[in-house]
Formats: C-alpha cells, sequence, structure tokens
C-alpha cells in the first residue's frame, strides 16, 4: 500500500462531498439481447484477491453501466429501432429500471414501441416515459441531473447487488439501470435557437455556437452518468460530406467514410464510450432464406471502451418486429463457417444427423437435442468476440526486458 495513497483516502473519506472520495468501480455490463453485438463489445474481467484467495474471472457482455453511447447510421438502418429493443432488454431485470425517450424527430410511436418492448399498456407506461416536443439541449441535461439528484438522495431503494465481484473481489454493487435514448443529436439544439428569428438566422456563427453550447451540456451530463447508472443511447445520422474543392476533407471521427460526416461536430462523438455503426446490407424477402421481410444489418462498434474497435457483426432485421435475437446468431454463425451443407440439408459443425433449412430453424430449435447443439455452437463462436486482453506473463516479462535495457543504459556515460 502507498503510503500517500492510503493517507488520501483516510482524508477524503471525512469529506461529505461523495464525489471527493468516488474511485472508479468495476464495469456492471447489461446484454441487449443481441447476442453478436453483446460479445462483440465485451470484455473478460478478472478478479484478484491474494488475501482472500479468490482467483477468478467473468464475462462482462453488452453495455456499460453509466456509459455514453453513440448510435449511428444512415435512414433506415434500423438505428432508433435497436435502440428501444436494447433498452427493453437492459431494464427488464429490475423493479425500478425504466427508460426515458426523446423522439424530437418523431422516429418512433408509442405503439411500435410496444411492439418491439414486449412492454404493453399500463406496463409499458410504468417503464417508458416518451416526450416528441419541447426537446432542448437544457431540459435534457436537467433531466440527466434530476435522474441523477433523485437516485443518490436515496441510494438503498435503487442498489442492488449484481451477484459479481469487483476486480478486487468485493461484492459488486451497484444502482439499477436506466436507460435515456435521445433521438437524434443531430437536432438537438438550444433554448434559443428555437426561436424563428433564430432559426432563419442559423448558420455560420450561430450554428457554431449552437454545437458549443450542445457539446457543454452533453459534456456535463456524462459526468454524472457513471454515479448514477444512467445508459444514454445517443443516435446520430450519418450525412454525406459536401466538398466544394478538388479535395475531400478527412473525416472527423475514425472509421467514417471519407465522403460522410457526424453532425453536431466531433466533440460529443469523442465523449461516446461505444460508437455503434449501423449498415444496411443485403435485402431478405418472405419467401426466400429465413421466411421474413427485411434486411441484414451489419454492425460495427467503430469505438469502444471496453472491447477493440471496428470489429462487425451481421444482424437480421425483420420489418415487423425489429432485429431478430435468434436468426442473427445464426446469420453469425453462418459467415464464421460454422453451418455446412446446403439447402435443407444445413447442419452445425460435425452434427450431420441434425439438418435444418435457413427457413425452418426456428421451428427445429424446439427439438432439446438440436437446440442444446445450437447453443453450444454458439456460446463457442460467440465468445471468441469477447477480448480478454489480461495476460500477466507478457506483462512480466516486457517489464523485465525493459528494465534491463534501462539498467543497461543508465550505466553509459554520455
Amino acid at each position: 500500500m502507498s503510503l500517500l495513497a492510503d493517507e488520501f483516502r483516510k482524508a477524503v473519506s471525512k469529506s461529505k462531498d461523495l464525489r471527493m472520495s468516488a474511485e472508479a468501480k468495476t464495469d456492471v455490463g447489461y446484454p441487449t439481447g443481441i447476442a453478436p453485438f453483446d460479445f462483440m463489445n465485451g470484455y473478460v474481467i478478472h478478479v484478484n484477491n491474494d488475501e482472500k484467495n479468490i482467483h477468478q474471472k467473468y464475462h462482462c457482455l453488452g453495455i456499460t453501466d453509466g456509459s455514453f453511447n453513440s448510435i449511428i447510421g444512415k435512414s433506415g438502418s434500423g438505428k432508433t429501432t435497436l435502440c428501444v429493443q436494447a433498452a427493453a432488454n437492459i431494464i427488464r431485470p429490475f423493479k425500478t429500471s425504466c427508460c426515458f425517450i426523446d423522439t424530437a424527430e418523431g422516429g418512433i410511436t408509442t405503439s411500435r414501441a410496444e411492439v418491439l418492448t414486449g412492454f404493453h399498456g399500463t406496463d409499458f407506461k410504468s417503464r417508458f416515459i416518451m416526450r416528441n416536443t419541447g426537446i432542448t439541449a437544457e431540459n435534457f441535461y436537467k433531466r440527466i441531473k434530476m435522474l441523477h439528484d433523485i437516485k443518490l438522495a436515496n441510494p438503498n431503494q435503487y442498489y442492488y447487488d449484481t451477484g459479481r465481484l469487483d476486480i478486487y473481489g468485493n461484492p459488486l454493487i451497484v444502482f439499477e439501470p436506466t436507460v435515456y435514448i435521445l433521438d437524434s443529436v443531430a437536432i438537438l439544439y438550444p433554448e434559443n435557437m428555437l426561436d424563428d428569428d433564430e432559426l432563419k438566422t442559423a448558420s455560420g456563427m450561430n450554428t457554431a455556437k449552437s454545437t458549443q453550447v450542445v457539446t457543454q451540456l452533453v459534456g456535463a451530463a456524462i459526468q454524472m452518468l457513471k454515479s448514477a447508472n444512467i445508459i444514454v443511447l445517443a443516435i446520430n445520422h450519418i450525412k454525406p460530406q459536401m466538398s466544394t474543392g478538388p479535395f475531400v476533407k478527412a473525416p472527423d471521427v475514425k472509421y467514417l467514410k471519407p465522403d460522410e460526416y457526424l453532425p453536431k461536430g466531433k466533440a460529443v462523438t469523442l465523449l461516446s464510450n461505444n460508437i455503434i455503426r449501423l449498415d444496411v446490407g443485403t435485402k431478405l424477402k418472405a419467401e426466400e432464406t429465413y421466411h421474413v421481410d427485411g434486411h441484414i444489418v451489419n454492425i460495427s462498434n467503430m469505438k469502444s471502451r471496453s472491447s477493440a474497435g471496428n470489429h462487425s457483426v451481421p444482424l437480421v432485421f425483420e420489418q415487423n418486429t425489429g432485429f431478430h435475437p435468434i436468426l442473427s446468431i445464426i446469420q453469425y454463425l453462418k459467415q464464421s463457417d460454422r453451418i455446412n451443407g446446403a439447402g435443407i440439408g444445413l447442419y452445425f459443425d460435425e452434427y450431420k444427423d441434425y439438418k435444418f433449412s435457413l427457413g425452418n430453424v426456428l421451428e427445429k430449435l424446439d427439438n432439446p437435442e438440436f437446440r442444446e447443439i445450437f447453443e453450444k455452437v454458439a456460446f463457442d463462436q460467440l465468445v471468441k468476440l469477447c477480448v480478454d486482453s489480461f495476460d500477466v506473463e507478457s506483462v512480466d516479462k516486457n517489464n523485465d526486458i525493459t528494465n534491463s535495457i534501462l539498467n543497461r543504459l543508465s550505466m553509459i556515460n554520455i
């Protein structure tokens, strides 16, 4: 134990301001229900406590607690649908959890949200608070602060034991998650710009000022997310980059294409824990493949603070019910060459006695033996997406070599 660290902790423990004694806590992952994404954005947490003889590891999957996530894509790629489905699956297990949806663009109706979430009538109203008017950067910040203050004022009402241990071997107890969907960052403006006269001149300096105000307020809101376990899913639109000269400006965000940009400047995306991109792929027809109307959507974690960035997995988007959790796994297994055969003679790995087709695979899952094989193969492949970057032997070896070199250099008189 460092003497300074020990003395500092003793000093701040006497402060009435809890922010002074706050330290980074082990992340808690919340699965979205879409397994290929949850594993792709996941990582392995290692628990080590020599005094208690605790040495274990587990997977932290999905979206981490108290994070700010940018969900980006072109029009019609399923951004809002993904957010609403993910939010429902995150809050479902918790009695105090709820979801706030600011839909400034009117991107989703209550009836559509009920279909996507599985919550209906009074159950939906008790878990979701939607608004589609009067949404500004200022009152977005105020609502985040209000949620933060309510939870911290009565922590015992909102705490729960995750059943996990933190990296030091202590019980991991956090607030039950709250999800806030912001649809969208692209049309989030300060209050004074909602005035007609301001909007008429909303170019040049006014546009720059608007971006600055939004960035400041979003940045201030982010400071409160982790301590109250508020997960923000902020939708943004990929727009075409207009070039007036012979050269195309480099994109502000890594992994965007040269002719693409994101509204409201690069600051909001830089503040994001995750930048999740959706791209529409192959069209699906009811009489073909999976027997659904929709398309394949490729989802990429362009930026991730929990996993390696720029990975991509395919999802199956069904027009009526949104992203299909099982068919998305099937599509990922197909892409990963874990499905062999053709037509009605498909099979997983070497399990040739359990044939299926893409059109009847959901029916086949009613068979317990077939389902067990599917789950085994799926987990074996999905877990490969999950990053485990903890390698003590490698770290020790690197340190030994580095120290040896430094010691040699220190003996040289220059």
